[in-house]
């Protein structure tokens, strides 16, 4: 990868996740997704780091891995903040929200599991191998994650704010493109790691111009109107479809 190119696509979701955090705090959003805000800071901190560090080839190494596995788990966080915001403006779903998510992390685990246990690879290094395992399964529960969440929005009717809906956009696209990529690197071993890391890098400020796209204009903020009597109806669907599940 030309070192030009390279440094452009790895610094400028930095840049614009440093203009998100501004405009976050400057419109006082951060009171709405905190976690979020946490998250932009944290990879603000691990690119620098990272990029400061891109000679030591040891401490890079373990550095990005480790900030990898970091940078997961404070994604399943903050998915579990945009399951809130998603079920809280609505009747007051929050615990139904909560109670969803903690539900859907157990059967996605399971499935990410047995993914993993399963899938040949071509990787002959046994930590590098290890590390995709666990990485792999990271994303199959963030990925399905969002994609519950998206079922759970159209069944209930449920409005996000504009930018939540922007978040989990981008969330999801990012999380589609690394499953293939990571199926693809996890199949043919070292020899596709120049694609893996053009894809990645690529996909990353995609995933941060969304995010840009819709916290950085106040227009797309806006929460749309909410059909309260169809909500009801759906909710209503909902629990007299669990009520004859329970009677059995």
């Amino acid at each position: 990868m030309p070192a030009q190119l390279q440094t452009v696509l790895w610094l400028l979701p930095t840049a614009l996740e440093g203009a998100i955090v501004v405009a976050m705090l400057y419109r006082k959003l951060w009171r709405d997704l905190p976690i979020f805000l946490s998250y932009l800071v944290y990879s603000i901190a691990r690119t620098t780091f990272l990029f400061l560090e891109r000679h030591n080839e040891w401490v890079y190494f373990y550095g990005y891995w480790i900030a990898q596995g970091i940078g997961c788990l404070a994604a399943l966080w903050v998915i579990r903040e945009l399951f809130d915001d998603g079920f809280h403006l609505h009747l007051g779903l929050q615990k139904l929200g909560r109670a969803l998510f903690r539900w859907s992390i157990v059967l996605l685990l399971i499935v990410a599991l047995s993914i993993a246990l399963t899938s040949p690879g071509g990787e002959k290094n046994k930590l590098m191998t290890g590390i995709f395992v666990l990485k792999r399964t990271l994303t199959v529960v963030e990925s399905g994650l969002l994609a519950f969440l998206f079922i759970f929005a159209f069944s209930f009717g449920l409005a996000w704010r504009r930018y939540t809906a922007g978040i989990v956009l981008g969330f999801g696209v990012y999380g589609a493109v690394e499953l293939i990529v990571l199926a693809i690197r996890m199949h043919y071993g070292h020899s596709v790691q120049g694609l893996y890391n053009w894809v990645m890098m690529i996909i990353n400020n995609c995933c941060v111009l969304i995010w840009a796209g819709y916290l950085l204009f106040p227009t797309m903020a806006k929460t749309p109107e909410v059909d309260l009597d169809r909500t009801r109806e759906l909710l209503e669907k909902w629990n007299h479809a669990l009520l004859l599940t329970l009677r059995r």
